[in-house]
């Protein structure tokens, strides 16, 4: 009987020494490459190291999330406007990291913000967006063209 009080003090010691001491916790490092604090901090100027990932499937990605946009808005399906408008500017994050040309960046970012804004505000006026839709299209015509011309 004593035997066992005293095998079970040890574990719970060595268990609440464990919880302090940090084992077994699933929290990463306090020490992160600097890629992932670059990304973890948000898009601070470029990197010497380019995604190597091809950022064409993503600029696909970013027209379909848009024409999803447009259809949804069209036929009234607001929640899911609302959805694709937040993916649309999650792509465009995600196609941030490959360019290079500053302003483009900006002027890709603020129309994507400016659509789910639009979408997001309860009252979507549809020929108001097509204008935003047609300004975007035009901004991804030329951020195409921008990735085209870049050795990744």
């Amino acid at each position: 009987m004593k035997k066992t009080k005293v095998l079970f003090g040890i574990v719970a010691i060595v268990a609440g020494m464990a919880l302090i001491a940090g084992c077994g916790s699933s929290e990463k490092p306090a020490a992160q490459t600097p890629a992932a604090q670059e990304q973890a901090t948000g898009h601070q100027g470029h990197s010497a190291t380019m995604p190597k990932e091809d950022p064409m499937p993503i600029m696909k990605d970013m027209d379909k999330a848009l024409q999803d946009v447009v259809k949804q808005v069209k036929g009234g399906q607001m929640m899911d406007a609302q959805k694709s408008a937040a993916q649309l500017v999650s792509t465009v994050d995600k196609v941030l990291p490959h360019m290079m040309d500053d302003g483009l960046e900006d002027h890709l970012r603020k129309t994507a913000k400016d659509i789910k804004d639009s979408v997001n505000s309860g009252k979507t006026d549809p020929s108001a967006l097509e204008g935003k839709v047609k300004d975007m299209q035009a901004i991804m015509k030329e951020t195409t063209t921008h990735l085209q011309s870049m050795n990744h």
